[in-house]
């Protein structure tokens, strides 16, 4: 759905009632155009994981830690998992 908005004076969109309050992204493309992306903002001092999320993320953190990446044959991949070619 679209809606004719035109910037008052003072540079604003009224947005309608529904809106009050929200938050958005503002995400401004090349040529001009402008897209609002609603948004949650949660202030820094309030942003905690669950600890069992914290924990699962810890682990895979030490996990990377100790397999850095590196590159893939995947002619020996395929064969350890029983592929082939056709």
């Amino acid at each position: 759905m679209y809606n004719i908005k035109t910037v008052g004076k003072s540079g604003q969109i009224s947005l309608g009632k529904a809106m009050a309050g929200m938050s958005f992204i503002v995400e401004e493309r090349p040529g001009g155009d402008i897209v609002l992306k609603r948004a949650v903002v949660v202030p820094m001092n309030e942003r905690r994981l669950d600890p069992a999320v914290h924990a699962e993320l810890e682990i895979a953190r030490e996990w990377r830690r100790n397999n850095p990446a590196k590159a893939t044959d995947l002619i020996t991949l395929a064969a350890k998992l029983g592929i082939t070619e056709e």
